[in-house]
């Protein structure tokens, strides 16, 4: 149950994307965040501590790392998101990127969604996320740092979004040659959006694709990718992923998986990666996954042909 003035544990990371492990471990770590005790005597997060979670969160995406953020006053993250200088030039010649900002304003999500299903229109899907869907999230965030709009304007947006890609992708029957991608989020990532991207474009163009999600153990992923017999494990790292977990958790991966099983990893948070983990594959653009895809299918379809 929620108040106006406490967020309770049970409820954190849906309010800011956080899991109470991530939390506890920053506790330990930077003393941040306090847990507090509501006039009934129950643990709880105050109002002003969310706000500077969402702080952070916003700060992480745009490439800080917990130790720059995790502690200060909700006015040092503040400047600091002053800081960050001038917004990042947005390609918006149709306009549509700012006619999506004005509806979640209004909070028109009939209107936003709308023009979701118009902006897809007879586009392919790789077309409409390089064009439309990624364009507007680095809008949203330029929006947030000017003060435009709040953080539940990004979440309205994700949201919708979000339900958008999985409409599309239950579109899409599998083609036969095509592999079985099973996508997921490492354990404790929780930006799900960037990787949904990937799997409607893969979806449309032939992959059979299951989505397991966040939160799921290295060693509980073996398990599904095994009985789910996937040809492909695809993870997806944000900013603000630990940059030194990645390699271990790839690492880790590849050894508990069979080796015909490819892994493929894409994200923000791989962009510094120099050298990237035997056996797994990193694709730092849409169009690379798409290219591996079509590389993929024609290895399986050859595989399959009779000898002579």
């Amino acid at each position: 149950m929620r108040t106006s003035t406490f967020v309770f544990p049970s409820e954190i990371e849906r309010e800011t994307g956080f899991g109470k492990d991530q939390l506890r471990k920053w506790r330990q770590r930077f003393g941040f965040p306090p847990v507090e005790a509501t006039p009934q005597g129950k643990a709880a997060y105050s109002r002003k501590t969310v706000d500077q979670l969402l702080l952070i969160k916003r700060l992480l995406e745009t490439g800080f790392r917990p130790g720059q953020v995790v502690g200060l006053t909700g006015r040092e993250l503040e400047k600091l998101k002053l800081s960050l200088g001038p917004p990042v030039p947005v390609d918006d010649s149709n306009e549509a990127t700012q006619a999506f900002i004005e509806q979640l304003k209004r909070a028109d999500l009939a209107g936003f969604r709308a023009l979701l299903t118009e902006q897809r229109g007879e586009r392919t899907l790789l077309d409409f996320v390089r064009h439309s869907i990624a364009p507007l999230m680095i809008a949203i965030g330029e929006a947030w740092r000017r003060d435009e709009i709040d953080i539940h304007h990004e979440h309205l947006c994700s949201c919708c979004i979000e339900r958008h890609l999985h409409a599309e992708i239950l579109k899409f029957k599998p083609k036969s040659g095509f592999p079985t991608v099973m996508f997921a989020l490492a354990p404790g990532e929780h930006h799900l959006l960037g990787l949904l991207m990937i799997e409607a474009v893969l979806a449309e163009q032939g992959a059979r694709t299951i989505n397991i999600g966040a939160n799921i153990p290295l060693d509980n992923l073996k398990l599904a990718a095994i009985s789910c017999a996937a040809d492909v494990v695809a993870l997806s790292f944000s900013f603000s992923y630990r940059a030194r977990d990645v390699v271990p958790t790839l690492s880790r991966l590849r050894r508990l998986l069979p080796p015909r099983m490819q892994i493929w990893a894409g994200g923000a948070g791989l962009a510094g990666i120099k050298k990237p983990p035997k056996g797994v594959r990193i694709l730092l653009k849409i169009e690379e996954a798409a290219a591996a895809l079509q590389d993929l299918a024609l290895q399986l379809r050859a595989q399959a042909l009779p000898l002579a």
